[in-house]
């Protein structure tokens, strides 16, 4: 007979393999700690659009304009800009990341105008519902993303028209231009005899003259440097104004009435607060109020500021990749130049998984079919 050690398993059972394994089965997957806040830069182009839109409905609305006399399309433009604006600030201030300065201006506001008096039109309640801060999957090691602002929305001096050091102006309501567009209109109004222009005739700046628009002196167009020509198409300044004459006519009675802020050359809009034209008194806003009030009324589904929270959906994750033209645009030679428009292609990528469905509630109209959603 064999010895009884010669007969013995010479192969592991499982269970004494993974006893070998025994000290490790504790050991955790580490991931790697990226809590850093992330930030996209927001773009108001499509709210412009919208508005835009709106406007063309309202000024062929009878019965609007017959109800709302102080309605302007410039009023829904500023109260839409300031409102783009704010809502940067509050998902801003939920990451808590606004300087000292920003903070103060943002309570104050909210001070003088609650959540719940702010309307919002029902085409930009979704919109305005999607600009705020979310969280990424996979908490907590993923950051906050959310929209940053620059700090200095503004040029030192008003005649500087905007920043030109600044590739985010392009993309940000720039709510001193629609305040040229007014100061320009009313200027127009107080000739002698009165101008009102007709739809789409309001053209502060052309291409074979010599303007001065918004305190800065624009020379002939081929005179202009390539920024100059490039800001009169700014946010704000896209789109031909949408009143006819007999509005501007009946608008012209009603401009003194919402007591404007007087504006010089050497204003500084650096501060948020002088940029909104808020530093000392924002008592001109409740008129432009009161508009936004009758504009949302006309609007189904509208809601107010308080529908829009400061953080939560996360379409702001989605990535769009847009693809150049085969021919550029021409730059501007005046204000709401339709040649400086083009079409474009482009693709959104997104590591949110549920993205598509949060696109889908925010807009109503299904998204297009060209439009490749990437999961990663």
């Amino acid at each position: 007979m064999f010895p009884e050690s010669s007969t013995a398993k010479t192969k592991l059972e499982t269970k004494n393999f993974l006893s070998f394994l025994h000290g490790f089965t504790g050991t955790r997957i580490m991931y790697t700690n990226q809590s850093k806040l992330s930030y996209y830069n927001p773009s108001c182009h499509m709210m412009d659009y919208i508005v835009h839109i709106m406007n063309t409905m309202l000024c062929d609305s009878f019965c609007f304009k017959r109800d709302t006399p102080n309605y302007h399309p410039y009023i829904l433009r500023l109260y839409c800009g300031i409102l783009f604006w704010i809502q940067c600030l509050r998902a801003g201030n939920d990451v808590n990341v606004l300087t000292n300065v920003q903070h103060k201006f943002l309570n104050r506001f909210l001070d003088n105008h609650p959540l719940e008096t702010l309307p919002v039109p029902g085409p930009l309640l979704g919109l305005f519902e999607t600009l705020c801060s979310s969280q990424p999957e996979f908490p907590p090691h993923y950051g906050k993303v959310y929209p940053r602002i620059p700090v200095q929305p503004g040029p030192a001096q008003r005649d500087a028209f905007m920043r030109d050091d600044n590739l985010e102006s392009h993309f940000l309501a720039n709510v001193p231009r629609i305040f040229a567009l007014l100061k320009d209109l009313n200027r127009l109004f107080s000739q002698d005899p009165p101008v009102y222009p007709k739809r789409g005739k309001h053209i502060p700046v052309k291409e074979n003259a010599v303007s001065t628009f918004g305190h800065k002196t624009f020379g002939l167009h081929v005179d202009r440097t390539e920024a100059e020509k490039w800001s009169l198409v700014s946010p704000g300044l896209q789109y031909p104004c949408e009143a006819d004459q007999k509005l501007n006519e009946a608008f012209a009675e009603r401009y003194i009435d919402f007591g404007f802020p007087v504006t010089t050359a050497t204003d500084n809009l650096g501060k948020i607060s002088s940029f909104l034209h808020m530093k000392r008194n924002m008592a001109w806003f409740t008129h432009v109020k009161e508009v936004a009030n009758s504009v949302a009324a006309f609007f189904e589904g509208s809601g107010t500021f308080d529908d829009c929270s400061p953080h939560g959906m996360v379409a702001n994750q989605v990535v769009a990749c847009l693809s150049p033209p085969k021919h550029l645009p021409e730059p501007p030679t005046c204000i709401a130049d339709k040649r400086a428009t083009y079409e474009f292609s482009y693709k959104l990528r997104s590591t949110a998984r549920n993205c598509c469905r949060v696109l889908s509630d925010a807009y109503q109209p299904p998204l297009p079919r060209d439009i490749w959603i990437e999961n990663s």
